[in-house]
């Protein structure tokens, strides 16, 4: 029996290597590479689906749980990663004989492939970083409720501020920052011995145990652990008082319309809007400069805190 070409056709294992290789870069493209359009070009539409999915739901349901969220991103990865092993599987027998002939397996088609794959990507990224994001807490201007390095994860479609919410914003200058709600616009806010005052009504203040800061380059006098309740706030939250500042006493000030004040919960040492911005601080924001609230912490030297909410 004489051999045809193609029977004595035997693909050399580095070039079978990078066909199978090929399907990390997309699920299915080493298989398309190979001529198996209806197979590869299922897993690979197949990946790129599931991802779009993730960000569509990500940006119309409302806010899970933080167990609910870890669930839905591990099954994301566990199905990716099985369409990956399926291409890989099924990729390297085929390898070693088959070819693709049509220009669509190409290796100049194959490098399309995978640019339309990572425009897609990224659009499904910036799908989903309108609804949730990644920060981590630089400074100790939120401790005791926010540890300095502490992860955490935003939700980006909130905008509406209400008295006690904690909000990133868009500073002046530089990255967001993260601070609590103290007034809104319509309200005047003022400052006596550390004691918030909004509208006329003090905020109330209970000491509930000693910390200091956490940055080794700063003020490591014991502070006091307040638990504090600033008028109009739903439930109350922890400050850190240290030894004093000069911020301790800030003048009634009139909160014009659509604008917010913001106070740190490290009294002493936040940048905060009690202090101008050409001083480091924030001063008086448009409410238009809320990007979103934190949500969970993702990740704390204290591992206790993780998947706590960090929005109160």
């Amino acid at each position: 029996m004489t051999a045809t070409p193609d029977t004595l056709f035997d693909r050399p294992i580095w070039a079978r290597i990078g066909i199978t290789l090929l399907n990390i870069l997309l699920p299915g493209l080493g298989l398309i590479r190979l001529g198996q359009a209806v197979e590869g070009g299922l897993v690979a539409f197949g990946a790129l689906a599931m991802v779009w999915l993730i960000a569509t739901m990500a940006l119309v349901l409302p806010t899970g749980s933080f167990a609910m969220g870890g669930l839905i991103l591990s099954w994301f990865w566990i199905v990716y990663l099985l369409a990956l092993l399926f291409s890989i599987v099924r990729t390297w027998p085929k390898s070693r004989r088959e070819r693709g002939e049509q220009w669509w397996s190409r290796w100049y088609a194959i490098i399309l492939w995978w640019v339309i794959s990572m425009i897609s990507s990224a659009g499904s990224r910036t799908l989903f970083d309108k609804s949730y994001h990644a920060f981590y807490v630089a400074s100790v201007s939120m401790e005791p409720t926010l540890i300095r390095n502490e992860k955490l994860v935003a939700d980006m479609r909130w905008r509406t501020p209400k008295i006690g919410n904690i909000v990133l914003v868009r500073a002046p200058d530089g990255p967001p920052r993260i601070y609590r709600v103290a007034a809104v616009g319509g309200q005047t806010f003022a400052m006596q011995a550390g004691v918030p005052i909004i509208d006329g009504k003090p905020a109330t203040q209970k000491q509930i145990g000693q910390a200091t800061t956490s940055d080794p380059n700063l003020n490591h006098d014991i502070g006091r652990v307040m638990l504090e309740h600033l008028p109009g706030e739903q439930g109350s939250h922890h400050i850190l008082r240290l030894s004093g500042s000069p911020l301790d006493e800030f003048p009634a000030i009139h909160i014009p319309p659509g604008s917010i004040f913001l106070l740190g919960d490290d009294r002493d040492l936040a940048a905060d809007s009690r202090v101008p911005p050409d001083e480091v601080g924030v001063g008086i924001l448009p409410a238009s400069a809320i990007i979103g609230r934190p949500l969970y912490i993702t990740w704390s030297k204290d591992r206790t805190r993780i998947g706590q909410r960090a929005d109160h």
